[in-house]
């Protein structure tokens, strides 16, 4: 971008546009100085505003030789490039802060070449404009468009320098520079606001400063994190906000600002908008109900056209997100709209074209929408919000931890669930459905630590509830006497986990047939445990039929046919067919390294089988590096990793 501006001359008209205090203007100056210094003629007009715009250009074509004749005839704009391309020297003309480019068009259109601001005649000549907007079709073809990011990512060690150069050596060491040059986004106006306060706060002897007052770069991220207004005293960023949002409310669109704060609302990490700003999504939204769909995304391109959020398109089979600036974030929150996005957040989670956070082909959606379910839900907590709110993101919350505990995230979908569970009980009761419903999840997580004793005394406590409640038969009575089948056999009780396994196939084969996909969980789960009781043919006969039942409902490279695989492997290796149990094995580590990674427990359990089948074949020094691998890992994977054997509801 330096090397196309720098130049003396361009065949189109050069854009600087980003973010309000994004830098546009300070590399502006840079290139006057710089043309300056190879003294070339230089002009300086502000288009905040026509009158300021209007004066700028008609103070550059008397300069150019227009006299006031000519400018009191009315074609001032006609005039004033006529005699531009008339001009010897070289030049350069800056058009700064046209926020609003139809002032622009003047007496024509910016876009046909007959406004105010025209491709220069020849390479003597370069127009360089600054602007908030970034939006393609609002400037042309002749507009050659240079985004001003803010310094993120690889460039966060400029945004900390700047900090430093700012605040003095007094304020702290780099490391603490780089966490508040992140925190601030690296937007180039708050570093040099924050290093510029620092440095204030450290001339004032402390006997004078007001108790608190930030003095270093650690305590002044600590107030930004408390809010805003504890560091923008003077609302310097808080009002570069406000001008874009006014801009937007001058060109009709008064429900950008509403929709800014609920987006802000939101947690701080990629927000999934086509699955929680939806017509449908929103219809609660107070003023936003009313929007369509072009509705919606017209706001969202508008708001993305001014810089206030990031528009990221979607990468390959994944769903399009947006990002919002941390400061604009923190001068947009309104705890108003916490009730909104709980709502929007419900509406999404539960809506049919999403799907449960077990099912692989969800596994994207899950990724996206888990941060925002766990941040509002525990926002909701500390907030004097209805109860119906608090209730509808903690359901929204279990279904996060649900997904974590699908990702192997086992410590974290515990500490999640059992903090939902709280509420719920204070909130709802300990037997409603919603709190049984997370109690039993959360003896899953619970058995997959390995902690089978509190499991079990966890799924008895909800099978009494739901067997009083809904009888013996019901789905939800069936599936947690299948989760308690399942610890039973971790705890070795494997006779009485047959027993309630034959018992909860001979009901789901009544209702939901011999192939439903919870059927076959089950029976897969009675393969196991029939194999551990030496009825090793009656075993791999169950396990030969899920797995070909799987392979036709769910494909060869679902997580649940692997899963039969990997049984049906540890078979084969019992029964002296290594090879094959090899091969078995070797395709179920493929699988769950490129779906699940290398450290998911149900990986590592793979990983440990093929080392025993690999040290029973002989290849004795594979055996030990897989085995290396697998010990290596468990020191920052909790629990017994045993393959998943279910397919939750």
């Amino acid at each position: 971008m330096e090397g196309a501006l720098s130049a003396s001359g361009s065949p189109l008209v050069q854009v600087l546009c980003g973010l309000g205090g994004s830098g546009k203007t300070a590399i502006a100056l840079e290139l006057v100085s710089r043309r300056l210094a190879r003294a070339q003629q230089v002009w300086w007009v502000d288009a905040r505003q026509e009158a300021t715009l209007e004066a700028g250009l008609g103070a550059v074509a008397r300069q150019v030789g227009v006299s006031e004749d000519q400018l009191r005839a009315g074609d001032t704009a006609d005039v004033l490039w006529s005699y531009l391309a008339q001009y010897k020297r070289p030049w350069l003309l800056v058009v700064d802060n046209a926020d609003e480019p139809a002032l622009l068009d003047g007496p024509g259109r910016l876009r046909e070449g007959t406004g105010w601001i025209r491709l220069p005649a020849d390479s003597r000549g370069t127009v360089l404009i600054t602007t908030r907007d970034s939006t393609p079709q609002t400037w042309g073809s002749a507009f050659r468009l240079h985004p001003v990011h803010p310094l993120i990512g690889d460039h966060v060690g400029d945004a900390a320098q700047i900090l430093r150069d700012h605040a003095g050596e007094t304020a702290g060491p780099s490391s603490d520079a780089q966490r508040l040059a992140q925190r601030l986004g690296g937007l180039p106006l708050a570093l040099r606001l924050a290093g510029t306060y620092l440095a204030d706060a450290n001339k004032v002897p402390a006997a004078y400063r007001e108790p608190g007052t930030p003095v270093d770069f650690r305590s002044y991220q600590a107030a930004l994190d408390r809010g805003l207004e504890h560091v923008d005293r003077d609302k310097v960023i808080a009002q570069t906000w406000a001008m874009s949002v006014k801009l937007l409310n001058q060109r009709g669109l008064p429900l950008a600002q509403p929709l800014l704060r609920l987006i802000a609302t939101f947690a701080d990490a990629p927000l999934p908008y086509t699955l929680l700003l939806t017509p449908h999504t929103l219809a609660a939204a107070g003023e936003l109900a009313d929007l369509d769909g072009p509705g919606v995304w017209r706001l969202l391109t508008a708001l993305a056209g001014l810089g206030l959020i990031d528009l990221q398109p979607a990468g390959s089979g994944a769903l399009p997100t947006l990002r919002v600036h941390p400061l604009v974030r923190d001068a947009s929150l309104d705890q108003a709209a916490l009730g909104t996005a709980i709502n929007a957040l419900h509406s999404a989670a539960f809506a049919d074209e999403i799907g449960i956070p077990e099912d692989p082909d969800y596994w994207d959606h899950w990724r996206l929408l888990q941060p925002h379910a766990l941040d509002l839900f525990h926002r909701a907590t500390a907030t004097e919000l209805p109860s119906q709110r608090i209730t509808d993101a903690a359901s929204a919350a279990c279904l996060a931890a649900r997904y974590l505990q699908i990702k192997g995230l086992y410590g974290q979908a515990r500490s999640e669930l059992e903090t939902i569970l709280a509420h719920e009980r204070d909130i709802l009761g300990d037997t409603h459905t919603n709190a049984l419903s997370t109690r039993h999840e959360l003896a899953v997580v619970l058995r997959e630590l390995g902690e089978v004793d509190g499991a079990r005394s966890e799924l008895e406590a909800v099978l009494a509830h739901r067997r009083d409640a809904l009888g013996d038969t019901h789905p939800d009575t069936l599936i947690t006497r299948f989760e308690l089948a399942v610890v039973l056999h971790g705890l070795g009780e494997v006779d009485r986990a047959r027993s309630e396994l034959e018992a909860v196939l001979a009901h789901q084969r009544d209702t939901l047939g011999d192939t439903h996909l919870e059927t076959l969980t089950t029976r897969h789960d009675l393969a196991v445990v029939l194999h551990e009781l030496g009825e090793v043919d009656r075993a791999r006969s169950e396990l030969e039929a899920v797995l070909a039942h799987r392979r036709d409902a769910l494909g060869d490279t679902h997580p649940h046919t692997f899963t039969t695989r990997h049984a049906f492997a540890i078979l084969l290796r019992d029964l002296g067919e290594v090879d094959r149990a090899r091969s078995e094995l070797e395709a179920v580590l493929a699988h769950r390294c490129d779906t699940l990674g290398d450290t998911h427990p149900y990986t590592l359990t793979a990983r440990h089988d093929l080392a025993v089948v690999l040290h029973e074949l002989g290849e004795v020094d594979r055996a030990r590096s897989e085995l290396e691998a697998v010990h290596a890992h468990q020191r920052d994977v909790p629990g017994d990793a045993r393959p998943n054997t279910r397919v939750t509801r």
